[in-house]
């Protein structure tokens, strides 16, 4: 089983999290906010520290953040959706320049 963890009190996290668990091509990816009691049971198993962004652990218990954990569950999504993964192709430096530009501007968006 895999897990995405997200900001459950940001509206637009919230909102972004339904859409994109019913464009999931299979039942294998659970969504769960922060402050849930599942994922602050996954948060302490995995250990995890200054969640500051949203979080995605594999089904072979790795922990992607940030950028990465988006488009690594885009891969999982129904096409069209799925080619958002190619976008892996730039640098994390860069995909996390616009993940954090749009994490600081969320509450506007």
């Amino acid at each position: 089983m895999s897990y995405v963890l997200y900001d459950g009190d940001c509206p637009f996290c919230s909102n972004l999290s339904n859409r994109i668990s019913s464009l999931i091509k299979d039942s294998d990816i659970l969504f769960f906010p922060f402050n849930s009691f599942e994922g602050r049971e996954l948060i302490s198993k995995y250990e995890i520290k200054n969640i500051d962004s949203v979080i995605y652990i594999d089904n072979q218990e790795r922990i992607f953040l940030r950028a990465t954990a988006l488009l690594t569950v885009c891969k999982s999504m129904k096409f069209p959706y799925n080619l958002f993964f190619i976008f892996n192709i730039f640098p994390n430096y860069f995909l996390n320049l616009v993940y954090n530009f749009v994490a600081k501007n969320r509450h506007k968006i």
